[in-house]
């Protein structure tokens, strides 16, 4: 039974990524009311409608739209989709929640913006790492003044096979350039470089001045996608953090010690804190660790007015201007992000 105060919320997608780590958390968010499935495939909108608690399920949009009259639509597959319906939808002064990437291109990003403020209502994208506890736990840290001020960032990723850079920056490389701005502010400069197209291997390095900080990212495509690698590295004027997977998150700072330890100096002290070790069962799939419960549940409760939508359609703009500015230098056409 749904609460009173849940919104009633349409699904657009039910493909691999929305069934598998999207809609399993809908039953644990009590103001997220599973309203309808749209699929183009009968079959597929059918089954998630029945496995999830949809009351209804369509294979078109706009009737859909037409009979559902949803409060919000959550629109998960290809960034064409997320384009092309979140402009439809929009346009119907409804809110959306689309996920990574938004749209293809930045220009593209922009326009899905410009409609939501036209239609005087909004949208979110699916950068589900700032809703990781091992991140937001960081970035409190951060804030609470204990680390001092930042002096770098460093991100590494390696995904899984990529046959260009430009696939793999907005697929999977457009995470960790928005943990970026989460962490450490807007990108002001960045200068880039990037492995030959048609290498076996694609890779990037990124060079970046940030509001609070300088700060690399590099990333990789040698991995498999089941042993993807990732990790933060920050430091500051009184110790670092380092952030592993957007799982853990470790403190290295004299602040964090529990004892005198005298003689011990030179060993250096640090102070782990696990996110995952008290956590409910349903999130052994790490649909709580991974931030994927974090994004549906602050879709839903900024639809019925109670949270303020974040990240916006805004934010996926920017990410996306960052990849652009970082394949413009990496092709030597000169770096900058301002």
């Amino acid at each position: 039974m749904h609460s009173q105060e849940a919104a009633r919320i349409a699904f657009v997608g039910a493909g691999n990524h929305a069934t598998q780590s999207l809609y399993p958390n809908i039953a644990h968010i009590p103001q997220f009311d599973l309203a309808a499935v749209c699929d183009l495939v009968p079959e597929k909108a059918a089954y998630a409608a029945r496995k999830y608690g949809a009351r209804e399920w369509y294979t078109d949009v706009e009737t859909m739209l037409d009979q559902v009259q949803p409060q919000g639509v959550c629109i998960v597959g290809p960034p064409e989709l997320h384009h092309g319906v979140g402009l439809q939808v929009l346009r119907r002064g409804i809110p959306v929640f689309v996920e990574k990437p938004p749209a293809l291109t930045e220009a593209e990003a922009r326009e899905l913006a410009e409609t939501a403020r036209q239609h005087g209502t909004f949208g979110m994208v699916g950068f589900m790492k700032r809703f990781a506890p091992a991140n937001l736990v960081a970035r409190e840290y951060i804030a609470s003044g204990n680390l001092g001020r930042l002096a770098s960032m460093t991100l590494i990723h390696g995904s899984g096979p990529y046959d260009d850079v430009r696939r793999m920056l907005l697929f999977n490389g457009i995470h960790m350039l928005d943990l970026a701005r989460f962490l450490a502010g807007e990108v002001q400069e960045l200068f880039a470089y990037a492995s030959e197209p048609g290498a076996p291997v694609q890779a990037v390095s990124v060079a970046m001045r940030c509001e609070s900080c300088v700060a690399q990212f590099n990333m990789n495509s040698s991995h498999t996608w089941g042993d993807c690698y990732e990790q933060v590295y920050l430091s500051g004027e009184r110790g670092a953090i380092v952030i592993e997977g957007s799982g853990t998150t470790e403190v290295l700072a004299p602040a964090s010690r529990f004892a005198k330890g005298e003689g011990l100096e030179l060993c250096g002290w640090s102070s782990r804190y696990y996110v995952s070790g008290n956590l409910a069962s349903w999130a052994s799939y790490s649909h709580y660790t991974h931030g994927y419960w974090g994004e549906l549940d602050r879709f839903a409760r900024a639809v019925l007015g109670q949270a303020r939508p974040s990240p916006t359609l805004e934010d996926g703009v920017a990410a996306l201007h960052l990849i652009e500015a970082i394949l413009a230098s990496a092709a030597g056409r000169g770096g900058g992000a301002g």
